[in-house]
């Protein structure tokens, strides 16, 4: 809800967004209320007791800005003991300053409360036993107090306070449905997990004219959580950790920008983590835009450092207290080229990562501590991963657009000579939107992912086993038709129709978890 727009910044950026994003950054930007009062709702309706339902409200007054929203969603999946319902609350309140500032505050609510209807997995159909009576709830909260000013052309400062809270507790009674079921379940078990961090950050920016930035900037994040547990390790017994964690952290970044023909960045990052030590990351990149052809070479190379979180150390039946931190070394290479008039856009990128203790969690008991049934996660030695990726959009008509992009990805575990979990070999993605009237708009968009290793445990010989996830394709089709515009007081009207996993493809995201088959949903939205 109240989302603006999505970012994705490629490759590595460990220097200004923390020493783990080796791989790229998705940078999710809420909306901001502008000009007057308007509002929506909306809701939904469809197969397997599919309820979903919106509304917000947004707009400014004068030095004033604001942004309300809701939402509300429930399903009962497909089949017993497969439901989930989720609510969500978000505001967004803002004033702007003088000398061109701004100062923000953001609130996101959101509960979920989902059935858990796997007990474990298995190699062979239909993949998993059940669970018909396992339960989890997660409630988080995240709170963003935000201050951006720029008194001068030269000169810029960001600060930045964030508060972020989850509450997570999970019921699992011993019935005799789990004795009908045939799954592991003996006694009861239920946990509650509390975390929360805290993060206060300051960045400045200094702009030489058009040819440089140069970034500076500083941050520090406090962790801690706390996890109570009964019924994991023995019948009845009580456990309880907690772990306090924090992080000061130091970086700099400049860029330099030579005659819009050359564009070099060049980074340095301090992490001093209480619990793992310090590290010291850096980020190089290079960007060489030829306008008059429509093309751009670029490139990075980064290092990485991630420290295990406290859900990895000590959440319930599946942590591992031993873990050590992830470090990482990242590059890319890729060209953007231009054609038509810009109505043609391509890219390709070539990647490479390699990894020491890369942090990975496995379904299986394997390398765990004791009492940790479901699994854990654990340090794969030395991992090392390649790939190519590539995008196209093609404006066929100024009404009609069609995407595509390809990824193949190498993976190897190289202390154990096999490939990563769940990783596929190849991605491919299409969509197409077409708007051939003006009251309608239709889109299809179609997925096809190769088959992928994994690991589960097998129960009949009590060992560990390989296991491929087979490749799978999935289309989805959609439509919105204008009803009327705005009249007076009656709002403007959309009907909205949805028809995912069309061809009703049987197939697992996970292996052993079952994705819904074909969805439909309806609906209706009013825009004030």
């Amino acid at each position: 809800d109240q989302i603006e727009r999505i970012e994705i910044v490629r490759g590595p950026q460990s220097t200004l967004h923390g020493a783990d994003a080796i791989g790229g950054v998705v940078n999710i930007i809420t909306k901001r209320g502008k000009g007057p009062f308007s509002a929506f709702a909306s809701t939904e309706a469809g197969n397997y007791d599919t309820l979903r339902d919106r509304a917000g409200f947004s707009g400014s007054y004068k030095l004033f800005d604001y942004a309300f929203g809701g939402s509300w969603f429930e399903s009962n999946g497909q089949f017993r003991n497969d439901g989930a319902e989720q609510r969500a609350v978000t505001a967004r309140l803002g004033l702007a300053l003088p000398a061109n500032g701004h100062v923000g505050l953001s609130l996101r609510y959101n509960r979920t409360a989902i059935d858990v209807p796997v007990d474990f997995t298995i190699p062979t159909s239909p993949f998993f036993v059940r669970d018909p009576d396992s339960k989890q709830q997660s409630e988080t909260t995240t709170l963003s107090l935000q201050w951006d000013q720029k008194p001068l052309e030269w000169f810029e400062l960001h600060a930045r306070f964030g508060q972020f809270w989850n509450q997570l507790g999970f019921q699992d009674p011993f019935t005799p449905g789990d004795v009908a079921a045939g799954n592991f379940d003996s006694t009861d078990t239920r946990s509650q997990i509390n975390n929360q961090r805290r993060e206060v950050e300051l960045v400045t920016a200094f702009h030489a004219g058009e040819w440089n930035t140069l970034i500076l900037g500083g941050e520090h994040r406090t962790e801690s959580g706390r996890e109570r547990s009964v019924g994991f390790s023995a019948p009845g017994e009580r456990q309880t950790f907690f772990k306090h964690i924090d992080t000061a952290s130091a970086f700099v970044q400049d860029e330099l920008r030579l005659l819009e023909r050359l564009v070099l960045s060049g980074g340095w990052r301090y992490d001093d983590n209480s619990a793992f030590g310090s590290a010291v990351t850096h980020r190089a990149g290079v960007a060489i835009p030829v306008k008059e052809t429509g093309t751009k070479l670029r490139g990075t190379w980064g290092e990485g450092f991630r420290a295990p979180t406290i859900d990895d150390l000590f959440f319930p039946g599946s942590a591992n207290p031993d873990l050590r931190p992830e470090r990482s070394e990242s590059w890319d290479a890729g060209v953007d080229q231009k054609l038509w008039h810009d109505r043609i856009r391509l890219g390709v990128t070539y990647f490479e990562n390699k990894f020491r203790n890369l942090i990975q969690f496995q379904s299986t008991t394997e390398g765990c501590p004791p009492g940790d049934d479901q699994g854990c996660p654990v340090n794969v030695g030395r991992a090392w991963t390649q790939g190519v990726e590539f995008a196209g959009a093609l404006d066929i008509l100024d009404n009609l657009l069609f995407t595509a992009n390809y990824t193949y990805v190498d993976t190897k575990d190289i202390i154990n000579k096999r490939e990563l979990r769940r990783v596929p070999h190849h991605t491919y993605n299409f969509g197409l939107t077409w708007g051939p009237v003006r009251a309608l708009s239709l889109f299809v968009q179609a997925n096809v992912v190769s088959r992928q290793f994994d690991q589960v445990f097998d129960p009949a010989t009590f060992s560990t086993v390989s296991v491929r996830n087979p490749g799978y394709h999935r289309v989805d089709l959609g439509a919105t038709y204008h009803i009327m515009e705005k009249r007076g007081a009656y709002p403007a009207l959309d009907f909205t129709m949805r028809l995912n996993n069309a061809t009703d493809q049987s197939y697992m995201e996970v292996f052993g978890f079952r994705n819904l088959g074909i969805n439909v949903l309806v609906g209706l939205q009013a825009r004030y």
